[in-house]
């Protein structure tokens, strides 16, 4: 009798050409699903951004409601060099060194304790009342805040508090004692009846970016000290004149030496790409910032008048939030007179722009 026959059913397995197939369709979708993910997750981070804009605004009104007033861009306060001893007896105080919008704004995003744990009779990085002169405000004034922060930039890597949001004082040089034409001022508190040309129609508040705080100078989050204000210490100083001194390349800016990487550093810094900007050009311009500051010093980060722009690090522009708590996407190709315009609290501009 014969034995049965036993067939063996050959196993196939993947050629090489079919496995190099399979991994060229998972790296065609993962090449499509990424800038997907990508691109979500910037919608996210896009949207938390304007929401603390929102909430900044609300800030401002609740402030507004308590006082009848907004904050200036900074309250002096009596320097000291060591002890408890002051140093400065100027009726404006030592401005530089003074509270600054954010500052004053603490009690109305929840940071009440913060608030109360600083030393109101002394400077953002001193605390003269305190024994033993500990430097109580420098310390808290690093802590981080999440209501400061845009989280489409980023990460500050420096040692301060870091801040996204600064107030506008409108078209003019910024630090400067004269021509308190926008929404906010070195030493005019406005209030909401002030702004004629209507809260909706009045920027208040835009994004800055981080500086790199060490380093080279970089386009966009570092300044330079340009030692001069190019002649443009009136209102609205036309673009030949911002060509002149802040274009890139070419101004007399951008031939200084020194510069500035501490933009954004500290939320309760009253200067310059601190907590405040200025509307002379459109966000994310072309024209490099500037800080009427000489190499030299007599002045710091940002306490003198100079260009400070707006700017983000969205796509074509950056969250503008107006008077009257709305958070609007401003271009960076808004006309050049149109922008200015909005940065006015009397001008008596007619404005019509399609945000």
């Amino acid at each position: 009798m014969l034995a049965p026959s036993v067939r063996h059913r050959a196993t196939r397995g993947f050629t090489l050409i079919e496995l190099l197939v399979v991994i060229a369709i998972i790296a065609i979708l993962i090449a499509l699903l990424l800038p997907a993910v990508q691109q979500a997750r910037e919608a996210a981070r896009r949207s938390q951004c304007r929401n603390n804009l929102k909430q900044f605004g609300l800030a401002l009104h609740n402030y507004h409601d308590v006082y009848n007033q907004l904050p200036r861009i900074t309250y002096g306060v009596q320097n000291c060099s060591s002890g408890n001893t002051t140093t400065n007896s100027s009726p404006s105080g030592t401005e530089w060194s003074g509270h600054s919008v954010h500052w004053n704004l603490l009690p109305y995003i929840d940071q009440a304790a913060l608030y109360n744990q600083l030393d109101q009779n002394s400077g953002w990085q001193w605390d003269c009342q305190n024994p033993g002169f500990t430097n109580r405000n420098a310390t808290l004034s690093k802590t981080r805040l999440s209501a400061f922060a845009c989280p489409s930039d980023l990460p500050y890597t420096g040692t301060g508090g870091s801040n996204n949001y600064a107030c506008s004082t409108g078209p003019n040089m910024g630090w400067v004692g004269d021509n308190a034409v926008g929404m906010f001022h070195l030493r005019v508190s406005r209030s909401f009846a002030d702004v004629l040309d209507g809260l909706s129609n009045t920027i208040s508040t835009s994004e800055i970016l981080h500086g790199p705080a060490s380093g080279p100078y970089i386009f966009g989050q570092s300044f330079y000290r340009s030692g001069s204000n190019g002649g443009m210490n009136g209102t609205k100083p036309t673009q030949a004149q911002v060509q002149a001194y802040a274009g890139n390349p070419g101004g007399t800016c951008a031939s200084a030496t020194a510069f500035n990487n501490d933009a954004g550093a500290n939320w309760a810094s009253p200067m310059g790409y601190q907590t405040l900007f200025n509307t002379i050009v459109p966000p994310n311009s072309e024209y490099h910032a500037c800080n009427a500051c000489p190499a030299s010093g007599g002045c710091g980060g940002g306490d003198s008048s100079g260009n400070y722009p707006a700017r983000s690090r969205h796509t074509g522009g950056a969250h503008t939030l107006f008077g009257d708590g709305a958070v609007r996407f401003i271009s960076a190709n808004t006309d050049f007179n149109v922008y200015q315009s909005l940065g006015t609290t009397a001008g008596g501009e007619t404005v019509t722009v399609d945000f």
